[in-house]
């Protein structure tokens, strides 16, 4: 796909891209500042689409707060393209301190699985806190109606949630460019919830691979406890999409340097005839711990030690571009690869050859398109990476397919490049003979493996990538289901005024108090048993709390409260207000044989997941699993529903899925049953039911669609709202509360 193919309009709104830094950056030279255009990948491919739809891209120009906005504008407005440029203002120090500490302190190392490399300290976390609130600032005051924004990669986490905190109706896509890493290695993220809850602040999700995108989904479920599908995650009365979009380059345009560009051409001649008896091998990096380039000449060496015939018949050509000079470990990497490049040409050099070309520097875009074109191996070996671009770059620069690539396994570009000589980077024996099969692979297969890779590389291009992404974020809203939407506390508190007669009908667990790995700790605190009693001393109202605990525990902890209703089991047993004496509103339980055979096989599960445990109730029986990992939990309790759908096919119990249990009661066992009783004897002009999991369903579908029915937490659900968690629903109860109150005055 060309690049103005990629100017179809995605869809009607104007793009916003927010990144880090802008496509331009300011920087000075001899005391004099000055603004250099970016001719990254990403800036390749947003360009396009912002012209067209008059766009806007959002971020840092790298000045720190030095320039005074006038300035600013100039320098950046002598890159002006047809779209605005939008900087992210700093105070003086605050955007270096942003950028280098949690970001690249903190996250990279983590994400990138070198968890000894990690540096935390709460200044930092702050720090990177306030940097997400100030571009959140500056998205906020330049949007209108119907805008797409796009926000890029790992810096700005946060931002997707605040800015949803600040316009609920928005559209928002996040891409990070960088790997996610598995739930255990997340885990030691500081501040790792607080990330993942700012990410679910945006309606589409995309990482490079599947492997990332299932990364993710780990992280939520063991982080955060939030399930999800293949594809997306229901979260707060919303449906988040993810999606695996490895990115491209621009193939056409690297092509065109190589076949029209004089300055391209000349320096190809120049290369050939400088290496005309020589293989060459060309690596490219950014000065990075990440990827490799230690490990790359340990591996060099060893090939020149058991190839000695290779001598002055091949050279290494290794650009390193500067990266984070002013952290201390960049300087130290620099040191380190500054030594080894000097022993390897003190111990295989000689005064007609240097065995490494250790290039230090930026490099043009129409000199690192020539010397792709000319190198017979490209060695693209990071310890870890998102995707790698060089990867793409070269292949895509090899017009006559006469190359060859060898890619570390660890590049998120290795799951779409098959072709190449794929290898650990670790294991320089293997790196060394890879590269060696690549200098004496035969024409033939050079041209079939390269041919296919290009042919991979010039199809999926970054052009595709970037309309592939906006057409899933335009299409947010619809194809998705109906489903919650955020709860307007205001318009609660007025149709709660001019009801004359209320029904409140209130979950337990999960939505008066937060879900405990030891359901035994989910003591009501005092402040909610404040709540309930003013709520249930109103006389307009009927309060009910309903639970699937047992009846005893439910006495223990609120039977106390004066004018409350209390209902157990799910509704099987209910308590009225003002007595003391459980009724039972289905049928006694009697025998309930298959409670015998429940208990046995509950019990085998227990031994299989430590941290587990049995309790047995007077209608039920129930596997407790949220002490245990919750992958492997919740995979048990697939297997144990399945298997109980099986053993109680011939009796009228049903296993349940809850959160962190697996119940198995009666099937005319429900909390439906519980709200029609009260409504069967109350005519309340308002209603309002609350919960927190599937159990709560029938609640919701009894009260019917004028009530007001309020889903807690995340999930889908058939309520018509949702509140985020048991401290947003404690604060509508008691606003509730004080309504009343201060009308009784």
């Amino acid at each position: 796909m060309s690049p103005s193919a990629s100017t179809e309009q995605p869809s009607p709104g104007r793009l916003v891209v927010v990144s880090n830094r802008l496509p331009v950056t300011l920087s000075q030279t001899n005391g004099e500042w000055e603004a250099r255009a970016s001719s990254g990948g990403l800036a390749s491919a947003m360009e396009p689409i912002l012209r067209q739809t008059g766009g806007l891209w959002i971020g840092w120009a790298g000045d720190d707060g030095e320039l005074d906005p006038e300035q600013r504008a100039s320098l950046l407005s002598s890159t002006a393209q047809d779209f605005a440029y939008i900087p992210v203002e700093f105070p003086p120090g605050a955007g270096e301190a942003f950028y280098k500490g949690y970001p690249n302190q903190t996250v990279w190392p983590l994400f990138h699985l070198f968890p000894a490399r990690m540096n935390f300290d709460p200044p930092s976390w702050h720090d990177y806190v306030a940097g997400n609130e100030h571009f959140a600032a500056t998205v906020a005051a330049n949007l209108r109606e119907g805008d797409l924004i796009w926000i890029h990669d790992y810096h700005l986490m946060l931002l997707p949630r605040m800015l949803r905190e600040q316009d609920p109706a928005i559209k928002l896509g996040f891409f990070l460019h960088i790997p996610f890493p598995s739930s255990e290695a997340f885990a030691f993220l500081p501040r790792g919830d607080e990330v993942l809850l700012g990410l679910l602040g945006a309606d589409l999700l995309a990482f490079h691979t599947h492997q990332h995108l299932q990364h993710f989904r780990s992280c939520l479920l063991r982080i955060l406890a939030i399930e999800s599908s293949m594809d997306s995650v229901e979260y707060q009365g919303r449906t988040i999409k993810l999606e695996a979009l490895p990115i491209g380059i621009d193939p056409t345009g690297l092509a065109s340097l190589i076949q029209h560009d004089p300055r391209t051409k000349e320096r190809i001649e120049e290369l050939r005839s400088q290496y005309a008896d020589k293989h060459v091998i060309v690596a490219v990096d950014r000065l990075d711990y990440t990827k490799g380039i230690p490990e790359r000449l340990h591996a060099f060496r060893t090939l020149m030690r058991q190839r000695p015939d290779l001598k002055e018949k091949v050279v290494m050509l290794q650009v390193a571009v500067p990266s984070r000079e002013g952290i201390g470990e960049y300087q130290s990497l620099s040191s380190e690869i500054n030594e080894l490049v000097g022993e390897i040409n003190g111990e295989f050099g000689t005064p007609q050859w240097t065995p490494v070309m250790y290039l230090r520097q930026s490099i043009e875009r129409s000199s690192l398109a020539a010397l792709y074109a000319v190198a017979d191996v490209a060695w693209v070996t990071p310890l870890r990476d998102g995707m790698n671009l060089v990867a793409k770059e070269y292949c895509a620069c090899k017009l006559n397919d006469d190359g060859v690539l060898v890619l570390s396994q660890f590049a998120g570009a290795a799951v779409e490049m098959g072709e190449a000589l794929l290898v650990n980077p670790y294991d320089e024996e293997q790196v060394a003979a890879a590269v060696e099969r690549a200098l004496s692979m035969r024409p033939g297969e050079r041209k079939r493996r390269m041919r296919h890779l290009r042919e991979r590389v010039s199809r999926n291009d970054v052009f595709d990538w970037a309309r592939r992404f906006l057409k899933s974020l335009a299409a947010v809203g619809l194809e998705q289901t109906p489903s919650a939407q955020a709860l307007n506390v205001r318009a609660v508190e007025d149709a709660y005024k001019k009801a004359s007669r209320r029904l409140l009908i209130l979950d337990y667990d999960g939505t008066l108090v937060p879900i405990q790995d030891n359901p035994g700790n989910a003591v009501p605190p005092d402040a909610l048993i404040r709540t309930l009693t003013r709520l249930a001393a109103d006389p307009g109202n009927v309060v009910a709390v309903l639970s699937g605990r047992s009846a005893d525990e439910m006495e223990d902890w609120l039977g106390a409260v004066p004018g409350l209703h209390l209902g157990a089991e799910h509704g099987a047993l209910s308590r009225k207000a003002g007595t003391e004496t459980w009724e039972h509103l289905v049928p006694t339980p009697g025998a309930m044989e298959w409670k015998a055979k429940m208990r046995s096989v509950f019990e085998h599960f227990v031994q299989r997941a430590p941290g587990s445990f049995v309790e047995e109730k007077e209608y039920s029986i129930v596997w407790h699993y949220r002490r245990v990992e919750p992958q492997f939990g919740h995979w048990l309790a697939a297997e144990l529903a399945g298997l109980m759908e099986g053993l109680l096919a011939e009796t009228d119990a049903r296993p349940v899925l809850g959160r962190g249990i697996v119940e198995v009661r009666p099937v005319w066992v429900n909390k439906g049953l519980f709200a029609s009783h009260l409504l069967a004897e109350e005519e309340p002009s308002l209603q309002l039911g609350a919960g927190d999991d599937s159990t709560d369903e029938d609640v919701f579908d009894r009260l019917g669609e004028h009530a007001w029915t309020i889903h807690v937490g995340t999930g889908r659900s058939r309520a018509q709202y949702w509140l985020k968690d048991t401290g947003a629903m404690l604060r509508l109860l008691d606003t509730l509360a004080a309504t009343a109150e201060a009308r009784a005055a």
